[in-house]
């Protein structure tokens, strides 16, 4: 599995943990491994697969992946006509927005049968969490009732969205996504050109951005998103028209929102507290510092990310967009100074 022998270096750490438990023969047979699109749940995934199935576990950590590497390594993935014997994938088919019921039987029925080369059998799942309530409760029994030498990694960017019968029979591993410097510092490792875009609006998540910085065309969409959400904030462009035109291409416009938004927060969290507050005002309960959070930031980010996720499940985008761009667009709590 070429796909598989390089690893994300942020995601040594809890890889080796993970092997620490396999070789003390403590590693639980079923994981929820959670973590943001583009933190690399995939490649950990695969990585650990490929170490348990040909018994490498605790022989090193992997050699670094570098953004190039991972790139190409996704696209044979996708292309491989087949895996590992006793290496199962579940993902949702091209066509569909979910795991469908056929799916998990079909893995399942798989499991009954002895390893054919490796000493276990490992299930990948991948998008775990858009497995439909059939599908969920047709993998509950090889979570309750595991077949020997069996391991099931379920990935999600939305665990919550699980049942809980499925959550609570998993051990939990969440991934995080490295600092932004040290994200700037991967992709510059890879030749990527990350100061072709301002660091304050590259994706939080570091495949996310390699993926926009190989390829020309989608980085000056990109930049021409950044450009928009910047007038948004200064009140010159029109939300209703911005919610028209996203909608044509809602993921990557949410996207960059979402990379925008958090980066706002951050900037405004390590400021650090103003020492001046606004004076007493009726409608104020009491006085605050001038320069806190503003409160829509927070409100639009968890508007966004719950749209991300929401995409292609028949809601309406361009009025779930505008519904998002008028709140940012709207003047912020009145401070009176």
């Amino acid at each position: 599995m070429n796909f598989s022998e390089r690893l994300c270096p942020w995601l040594v750490e809890p890889l080796v943990r993970l092997e620490a438990a396999a070789v003390a023969e403590k590693l639980g047979h079923a994981w929820l491994i959670a973590g943001p699109t583009g933190v690399g749940k995939i490649n950990f995934a695969y990585t650990l697969a490929d170490r348990l199935l040909n018994r490498r576990v605790g022989s090193g950590a992997p050699e670094a992946a570098s953004p190039e590497w991972v790139l190409a390594s996704y696209a044979r993935l996708d292309e491989a006509a087949d895996l590992h014997p006793d290496l199962h994938r579940v993902r949702r088919l091209e066509d569909k927005h979910s795991i469908a019921i056929s799916q998990i039987r079909e893995v399942t029925s798989a499991l009954a049968l002895t390893p054919h080369i490796a000493g276990c059998k490992i299930v990948v799942i991948e998008s775990a969490d858009t497995m439909t309530t059939e599908a969920a409760n047709a993998l509950l029994k090889s979570l309750e009732e595991p077949t020997p030498n069996t391991f099931l990694l379920l990935l999600a960017a939305r665990p919550g969205r699980l049942p809980g019968t499925i959550r609570s029979r998993c051990q939990r591993l969440r991934l995080r996504a490295p600092a932004p410097n040290a994200v700037s510092q991967w992709l510059q490792s890879g030749g990527l050109a990350a100061q072709t875009l301002d660091s304050a609006a590259l994706p939080s998540a570091p495949i996310v951005a390699a993926a926009l910085l190989s390829d020309q065309e989608e980085l000056i969409k990109y930049k021409e998103l950044q450009s928009n959400i910047r007038l948004l904030y200064e009140g010159k462009a029109d939300p209703l028209a911005l919610a028209e035109t996203w909608a044509h291409e809602p993921a990557a416009a949410l996207d960059s929102l979402i990379a925008s938004v958090r980066q706002r927060i951050r900037r405004t969290l390590l400021a650090g507290p103003s020492t001046r507050v606004t004076e007493r005002a009726p409608y104020l309960t009491e006085n605050r510092p001038e320069n806190g959070p503003d409160t829509r930031l927070f409100a639009a980010l968890q508007m966004a990310e719950n749209l991300r996720e929401e995409l292609g499940r028949g809601i309406n985008v361009e009025l779930a967009l505008a519904s998002l761009l008028l709140g940012l667009a709207s003047p912020p709590d009145q401070r009176v100074r």
